[in-house]
């Protein structure tokens, strides 16, 4: 906005959100129309291209490239999910949504000339996927970054430590908080944690997660919030069985003091770099990644170079 502007097509509920950003960019807002998705999804975009014209680049984050639309089409995998089911704890809905989705995405590649995603292991997913079908495009990784100034806002402050707790965030069916919890429990007297704090919806939750005494919900609260519970941690856990790269882990890596997190590819990616021990839990064959000690040095990159990566893939994509 503080640049030349862009034109966004985003969902109206946040409409009052964006409003303050209104110098050069244009906004198209549409509503959630679930019906019409359904069996017409991208129907708003003819009255759109219509309007603007032809755009130089279009950048869709998570919504198929439905035909096309700009001189360079470019399609980024928002949830690792919606490629890759099997064997992923879900509700039919979701589970039945995502195979729909992943035959729209799959079809669309055909008009796509850029596909990214937040880990090597999701543009993979799409890369196999596209190469049964023979459908060209070219991959990238683009990933997760962090706001520079909100981290080192919580690193100048002095961390707590009387409060020593274990903290996850997320609540959806894949991420397994039951089993998150038994991690809490595995290391909870050696390390003399006095509770473990969920952040995220907690209706869908486990009857035995919501009644342990050592459980503390945390429905909804603001990002400075978040990021000050993830510094002050003892330990960040996760027990997800797929992530496309998990933001929490992100920050828990930039922020947390020991990190836990369950043997997946996209959190392999995130410590490839760190020396970790392997966390079993008793009488399970379930394993999991233990960074100790972490000294908050992971090669991460901050939204403002992802800016500059955006341009990067392109050039990558043209030569």
């Amino acid at each position: 906005d503080n640049n030349m502007g862009a034109y966004f097509i985003i969902n109206d509920r946040i409409e009052n959100e964006v409003s303050k950003h209104r110098k050069n960019n244009k906004y198209f807002f549409i509503s959630d129309n679930k019906v019409k998705r359904l069996f017409s999804d991208g129907y708003y975009m003819p009255k759109i291209i219509a309007t603007i014209g032809k755009p130089d680049i279009y950048f869709s984050y998570g919504i198929p490239v439905f035909n096309d639309i700009a001189k360079i089409n470019w399609f980024h995998i928002s949830n690792a999910l919606t490629l890759k089911t099997e064997k992923i704890s879900l509700p039919l809905k979701t589970r039945i949504q995502m195979l729909i989705l992943k035959k729209r995405i799959i079809k669309s590649i055909k008009y796509t000339n850029i596909a990214t995603g937040e880990s090597k292991f999701s543009v993979n997913l799409l890369k196999d996927e596209a190469k049964k079908r023979n459908l060209q495009c070219h991959y990238d990784v683009l990933p997760n970054g962090y706001n520079t100034s909100l981290i080192q806002d919580v690193l100048n402050n002095k961390r707590d430590e009387l409060s020593k707790y274990a903290i996850t965030v997320g609540t959806f069916k894949y991420k397994k908080i039951k089993i998150a919890l038994e991690v809490f429990h595995e290391i909870r007297k050696t390390n003399d944690l006095k509770k473990f704090i969920i952040v995220g919806p907690y209706n869908n939750l486990p009857k035995s997660v919501l009644i342990d005494k050592y459980v503390e919900l945390k429905s909804t609260i603001s990002r400075e919030d978040l990021l000050t519970l993830l510094y002050n941690a003892e330990y960040y856990i996760s027990a997800s069985q797929i992530e496309n790269s998990s933001n929490a882990a992100l920050e828990a890596l930039l922020l947390s003091k020991n990190i836990i997190l369950s043997n997946i590819p996209s959190h392999d990616e995130m410590l490839r770099n760190f020396k970790t021990k392997t966390l079993v839990l008793n009488n399970t064959n379930k394993s999991f990644m233990l960074l100790e000690n972490n000294n908050n040095k992971i090669d991460a990159t901050p939204w403002a170079d992802i800016c500059k990566k955006l341009f990067d893939i392109i050039d990558d994509f043209k030569s």
